[in-house]
């Protein structure tokens, strides 16, 4: 039995780092590898696929906007509106009565810097919304932004221009980026790495591809590279938006497990054999009432943390509240319940520390679990998770902390 325990601890080990690395392995270096090799063999395309690549970039740029706006979420929002005004103004001709010279270098400083600038930003403070007050706000600063940047632009400061020169040879014969760009390009990039560790989201690993994408169109600094890598980054935000969207609808916010709408699909997917267990936190009531919420939502994802890690290829999900379920496809109720005592027993062994204004106090948690099987003429998947919650009744009351089928 110890032999087992230890391979399931190995196999839970293995799934982490499978899942750590499929957390950059995405969809987003592929179009991040796509821009690259097509810029690479941009001298075989034809003609016409210039314009194509600069309406593309526009087009997703404004699907991308028009999505995130319809969910509410102004980091997507504002960091495809900076793309779309980074590219119409890199591209716009001189103005009369400008130092062409100055002018362009002025431009591009402020646009290499304000992206990535922005990108820590959103990174930093997370996600507000858009139609809210934080979201409102988040927008005028990204206006003063712009209008600070086109008051430097118009000036022609010899000081402003000198500066520019300075900041912006400091990396010469590495990268046409300026050192301020590169080093928030940097800092963006680590902030938004540990986010993706701690806790994967589909707008963090977008942003997390979308720095390289815009430091590779600002490294080259040509024709070229600006609207392709830029069609790039604005790919991976819509995709991002819309994943954005699916984990609102399918995955709880407070634990990170799959909610109950989720649930409800995967019971519709599951075969002739299968178990369904009820999950319930003992005297959750209680310990909300004695600690608060805060240290109830904690505990709560404790529990969700551990429920997580059952073995025997279980599945979990939040069904609401303090209760968990977890669903295990093509397995019997015999071989399902040693890996439910197992959780159990993990929970039980594990007390939760609470803070608060005095000294730290221990306190126990533990879970009560009820399972049964479904499949054939066991019963449907309704029918299963009816019986799953009268067995866990029957745990609550033949005294908790105890698996009951």
């Amino acid at each position: 039995m110890r032999i087992a325990n230890n391979r399931r601890r190995a196999d839970v080990k293995r799934s982490r780092w499978r899942e750590l690395a499929g957390r950059f392995l995405t969809m987003p270096l592929a179009l991040l590898a796509t821009a690259a090799l097509v810029f690479w063999q941009r001298a075989a395309l034809p003609a016409a696929a210039s314009g194509m690549l600069t309406m593309a970039s526009y087009i997703l740029a404004a699907v991308g906007m028009a999505l995130s706006a319809g969910f509410n979420r102004s980091r997507v929002f504002v960091v495809l509106l900076l793309l779309a005004l980074v590219e119409t103004v890199l591209n716009l001709p001189v103005p009369a009565g400008f130092d062409a010279r100055l002018y362009q270098a002025a431009v591009f400083y402020c646009a290499a810097v304000l992206l990535p600038l922005n990108i820590l930003l959103v990174s930093l403070l997370g996600e507000k919304g858009l139609v809210t007050p934080a979201g409102r706000a988040r927008l005028a600063a990204v206006a003063a932004e712009i209008l600070v940047a086109a008051v430097l632009i118009a000036s022609q400061d010899r000081d402003v221009a000198a500066f520019i020169g300075r900041d912006s040879l400091a990396l010469a014969g590495i990268t046409a980026l300026p050192r301020t760009a590169a080093a928030l390009t940097v800092a963006a990039a680590i902030v938004l790495a540990l986010k993706r560790i701690r806790r994967p989201a589909p707008v963090e690993g977008a942003l997390l591809y979308v720095l390289p994408a815009v430091a590779a169109a600002f490294h080259f600094r040509e024709p070229a590279a600006l609207p392709l890598f830029f069609a790039a980054a604005a790919a991976m935000l819509t995709v991002a938006a819309i994943q954005d969207s699916y984990s609102i609808a399918y995955r709880d916010e407070l634990t990170g497990l799959p909610s109950r709408r989720a649930l409800q699909e995967e019971l519709s997917r599951l075969g002739d054999r299968f178990t369904v267990a009820m999950v319930d936190v003992d005297f959750f009531k209680k310990l909300n009432d004695k600690y608060g919420h805060d240290v109830g939502d904690d505990v709560l994802r404790l529990v969700a943390a551990m429920v997580m890690e059952v073995p025997g290829g279980g599945r979990s999900f939040r069904y609401g509240g303090e209760e968990f379920v977890v669903v295990f496809p093509g397995m019997g109720l015999e071989e399902a319940r040693p890996c439910l005592e197992e959780v159990r027993q993990r929970i039980a062994a594990r007390a939760f520390v609470v803070r608060g204004t005095g000294a730290a106090k221990r306190v126990a948690v533990a879970v009560s679990i009820g399972a049964a099987e479904g499949g054939g003429r066991q019963g449907t998947p309704a029918e299963a998770l009816k019986k799953a919650d009268e067995a866990l009744y029957r745990a609550k009351e033949q005294g908790r902390n105890r698996v009951c089928t």
